[in-house]
């Protein structure tokens, strides 16, 4: 198992766990695009889940999540900057899959209601590492991945 313990780097710890051993050998020999396309999709899960938490709600580490911006008493053009340093600051350091990462705002597509975001990330997956980019959506109080 131990030549198919970097090819794991990829998925969180509950996904590696419950991999079956033969599974776990069996990634060692998959293709890179393989591997970096199931890293992404875990990575994108986490950060639905990490972006919708909020700080003091997790007793281990009080700092997690993003504010809610919703309350927020500062100018519109402040909020989406302030969002999306936020954004970005909460992936570099509680996704540690994620060696940096980059966020731009997008077109609201006319819904002034919603907020969209482009995640630039570069991925290490053990001595590898690739870039990708993440669409994010916030939408009634809630991120969620478009892409």
């Amino acid at each position: 198992m131990a030549t198919g313990s970097s090819d794991l780097l990829g998925r969180r710890l509950f996904e590696r766990l419950a991999l079956s051993p033969e599974a776990a050998v069996n990634d060692a020999s998959r293709a890179f695009d393989d591997r970096l396309a199931d890293a992404v999709e875990s990575i994108k899960r986490h950060l639905v889940d990490l972006l919708n938490s909020h700080p003091g709600n997790s007793a281990c580490a009080p700092e997690l999540g993003l504010l809610d911006f919703n309350d927020a008493t500062i100018g519109v053009l402040d909020l989406k900057l302030n969002i999306q340093n936020a954004i970005r600051q909460c992936i570099e350091r509680f996704e540690p899959r994620v060696q940096r990462a980059e966020v731009e705002p997008l077109p609201n597509d006319g819904d002034p209601l919603q907020l969209r975001f482009q995640v630039h990330v570069t991925i290490a997956l053990g001595r590898d590492s690739a870039q990708t980019t993440i669409d994010l959506l916030l939408n009634n109080k809630r991120y969620r991945c478009v892409n």
